[in-house]
């Protein structure tokens, strides 16, 4: 019985990891998508790219979409988040 109480355990583990790069994965994309300079995509892409953009500030932003969710799952700050990206928005508005 030992060896059973062992393996859950271990495959506990690997599910919370799973679920922590998971989460990581998917706060690194919106992150991503929200920062992104759309100075520097192709002209013919920016309309693609800035609707990407708009919809990952959105989802930032707001705790009704699951950001906080996803945060927790991270052990991430969601409100440290949120004041990084408004600080990296108002640095790409400045610079234009």
């Amino acid at each position: 019985m030992r060896g059973i109480g062992r393996n859950t355990e271990t495959r506990q583990k690997v599910d919370f990891r799973s679920e922590r790069n998971l989460a990581v994965a998917i706060l690194r994309q919106a992150w991503h998508e929200a920062v992104i300079d759309l100075r520097i995509v192709k002209e013919n892409s920016r309309k693609d790219y800035r609707l990407l953009k708009k919809k990952a500030i959105e989802w930032i932003v707001s705790d009704e979409d699951g950001f906080p969710y996803w945060c927790k799952l991270a052990d991430a700050d969601h409100s440290a988040i949120r004041q990084r990206l408004q600080e990296r928005l108002n640095q790409q508005y400045n610079c234009q």
